[in-house]
């Protein structure tokens, strides 16, 4: 019994004084709706033949339309992230994909609540 006590009291001494450091939370700097994500979007989404508002469907020219297809804060139930995020016949834009820094700009602009900033 008392080695057992022993070993019991050797586990909460070596738990309580393993790690007394706060642990390393990454630092991720606002991402700029204006300065970041708007020339993504609109460079790649918003131009003549595709997401401009001259064609059927809707457009992607500034950030109340850009917003309307976005959930602030889940970038993946954001439909805007779905279809620039995926890989396949429905990736947009559809013929030449964003880089994945792009990408990432966007994920993180959204999981950051997606300000007009």
């Amino acid at each position: 019994m008392i080695k057992y006590t022993g070993l019991a009291v050797l586990v909460v001494f070596l738990m309580t004084n393993a790690c007394r450091h706060d642990p390393v939370v990454p630092s991720t700097p606002e991402i700029s709706f204006k300065n970041d994500i708007s020339p993504i979007v609109i460079g790649n989404c918003g131009q003549s033949g595709c997401h401009d508002g001259r064609r059927e469907g809707f457009s992607l020219q500034n950030y109340q339309e850009i917003i309307g297809h976005i959930k602030p804060g889940k970038p993946y139930k954001s439909n805007l992230f779905a279809v620039i995020a995926t890989n396949g016949p429905n990736v947009m834009p559809p013929n030449s994909p964003l880089p994945d820094e792009q990408v990432k700009l966007v994920y993180l602009w959204i999981l950051q609540g997606a300000q007009d900033n």
